[in-house]
């Protein structure tokens, strides 16, 4: 992890949709409006006014895979709900193709991710089948203990629906982060899965070790114990197996095609087989690869390039205990080590988006959304042909979750390198989880998550939580005018300034370094500042600060009104009458909700509490600090 530390937090007014639960899906064109969207170096953006665009569809439970089917269809795979959604790309029309009975859906990474389609659906020859990657719980509510599995269904058109599940492969790592899930039909008729690391070694999972460089026995492949799989991606037989020819690594072969990888969200084949993937980088260096069989490329020992620039591997799984991982310097006793010292055979990227050096202010201009890094969520490679967008051909496209940017990176003409700085393209304030493309090349369709941070795109802000159109598809028309989104025009990519900036809302958790963050100084005014939110306090104050963060963070299982899901239901519950009720359920979990209390302040606590104490028909008034602290 980057070893320099620091608060973060700011100011930003709470949108009335926030109260309401609800956020409007028709955005505005505006082109005065300051940017928030913070990289090391200037980025070169488009010129939007090449598409029209609107909004296809609303109400999705965080879309997180899209297939054009044979259909002419855009299907969907939606993580928290674990339905699997036909849209008609013209209508925004949806139908339900299925809904899994054992997902298992958390706060951010687990539930229903990615899904290939047989090439041949449709086609009479009786290969209609559609293949899905889901994580279950093995354990209980309580705690916990989730695996991932591929399966296949057989899509009946009569009914039209998806049946016949036949599991493939069980017992895959996952956990409550990074498990990637992407789900790839290769050209050589494999199946391609992508696995991320379950978040080891940083934030809640400090104290877990690392398995990206494990690689499995051969009594362990023999018994089908997948546990070294994370931080991998598989290539796989139709039928689960292992591939004859897949590689053998140090003298073992298995399902792993490559190793070394962090949050492997997006894989996707060129014209020429070769395979591109995008991971996250920790908070820089998020990488754009092409995948050699039985390449190492690196995590946790090298994030980005072997350069020894603002990352340094501190294994934290074999650091004494009692060794706070915020200690400066930290102690002999915790190994730590350079990117220089690893001594592997590592495949360099193609591109790392973004190398900065030791003195980066990492975590100190906004946060995680500020830091060096655009949170690649998938990757599509494009080529123009004779017809579609002639200035993105022989480009990936890759969707970003922070900036709400789709990011178009040139290739070389052989596609084995990248050609200078991507351009960014169709920028609003959200989060985009994929990306696809109509079969004429014409039209783009993006989908949207339904809760998070990402930049800033409108008003003095640099982050924000208020995201334009949550739980979307987005639809781009190339060489058609008009449209109402709210694209970001001329160039709002900026080079990071050298001292702070203005400040979003404080998160609990920087998710690329594990720190607790802190308000900005005024963030909360005099009072709150001071550390004290008491039954004076005014509600309504005290709730505005506490709704960004709800919606960041907790929305994903309570709902955005509420209204329950993965969590308990909020709206209405006399439970929340009880402040000390509120206060202890936060720090110390209940039931399925973890334990929050070594992460989060009083002061987050607190405006938390108070937020959900007064929203949707709740009126029970201020959590104060003294309550919070009290059931510590």
């Amino acid at each position: 992890m980057a070893t320099r530390h620091s608060a973060r937090g700011g100011r930003t007014p709470v949108a009335k949709a926030f109260m309401g639960g609800a956020v409007a899906a028709a955005l505005m064109l505006s082109t005065s409006m300051v940017s928030a969207q913070i990289t090391p170096v200037e980025i070169e953006s488009g010129d939007n006014s090449l598409f029209s665009s609107r909004v296809l569809t609303t109400d999705l439970s965080n879309p997180w895979a899209l297939r054009w089917g044979p259909d002419d269809m855009i299907w969907v795979t939606e993580r928290t709900s674990g339905e699997v959604t036909r849209v008609d790309p013209t209508t925004g029309a949806q139908q339900l193709l299925l809904t899994l009975d054992d997902v298992y859906t958390g706060p951010q990474h687990e539930g229903l991710l990615g899904m290939a389609l047989h090439p041949e659906l449709l086609e009479g020859t009786g290969n209609d089948y559609v293949y899905i990657g889901y994580t279950i719980n093995n354990g209980t509510a309580e705690e916990p203990d989730p695996s991932a599995q591929i399966v296949r269904f057989t899509y009946d058109e009569s009914l039209q629906q998806l049946v016949d599940p036949m599991v493939l492969i069980e017992g895959l790592p996952a956990w409550n982060d990074h498990n990637a899930g992407r789900v790839v039909f290769g050209p050589d008729d494999k199946l391609y899965y992508s696995i991320g690391e379950q978040g080891a070694n940083f934030g809640r999972n400090l104290r877990r070790p690392n398995l990206a460089q494990a690689l499995p026995t051969q009594d362990e492949v023999e018994s089908e114990d997948w546990h070294t799989y994370s931080g991998k991606i598989l290539r796989l037989n139709l039928d689960g197996s292992i591939p004859e020819d897949n590689p053998e690594i140090e003298g073992v072969k298995s399902h792993i095609l490559s190793y070394g990888h962090r949050n492997p969200q997006g894989i996707d084949f060129g014209p020429d087989s070769t395979l591109y993937e995008t991971e996250h980088g920790p908070a820089s260096g998020d990488e754009l690869n092409i995948i050699e069989p039985g390449g190492n490329y690196g995590w946790p020992n090298v994030s980005g390039y072997i350069d020894d620039q603002a990352y340094t591997y501190i294994n934290w799984s074999e650091a004494p205990e009692d060794v706070d991982q915020n200690a400066d310097p930290l102690p002999e006793s915790v190994p730590q080590f350079a990117e220089s010292d690893f001594e592997g055979d590592m495949v360099d990227p193609l591109a790392a988006y973004w190398v900065v050096e030791n003195d980066y202010p990492i975590g100190e201009i906004c946060g995680y959304i500020c830091d060096p890094t655009i949170a690649p969520s998938s990757v599509r490679y494009y080529d123009a042909g004779e017809n579609g967008i002639a200035e993105w051909d022989n480009s990936l496209l890759i969707p970003t979750l922070k900036h709400g940017t789709l990011y178009v990176q040139a290739l070389s003409e052989d596609g084995t390198e990248a050609e200078g700085l991507p351009t960014a393209w169709l920028s609003t304030q959200n989060r985009y989880r994929d990306v696809i493309v109509s079969p004429d090349g014409r039209t783009v369709f993006i989908a949207t998550d339904a809760f998070g941070s990402a930049a800033q795109k409108f008003g003095e802000g640099l982050n924000t939580s208020v995201l334009h159109n949550p739980g979307s598809i987005l639809m781009f028309t190339y060489g058609e005018e008009g449209g109402g989104l709210g694209l970001v025009e001329g160039n709002d990519h900026d080079a990071a300034p050298a001292t702070d900036g203005a400040a979003g809302p404080a998160e609990w958790e920087d998710p690329n370094t594990g720190n607790e963050s802190a308000p900005a100084e005024g963030e909360m005014g005099d009072e709150a500042a001071a550390g004290a939110i008491t039954s004076e306090s005014d509600v309504t104050e005290v709730a505005n600060l506490g709704a960004p963060k709800f919606a960041a963070n907790c929305a994903m299982c309570h709902g955005a009104g509420g209204q329950g899901g993965a969590g308990a239901v909020l709206a209405g519950n006399e439970n929340l009458a009880d402040a000390s009720f509120v206060a202890n359920t936060i720090v110390h979990g209940f039931g399925y909700m973890p334990a929050f209390g070594s992460q989060f302040s009083d002061e987050d606590i607190a405006q938390i509490g108070t937020y959900i104490r007064n929203s949707w028909g709740n009126d029970f008034g201020v959590l104060t600090t003294e309550d919070v602290q009290a059931a510590r």
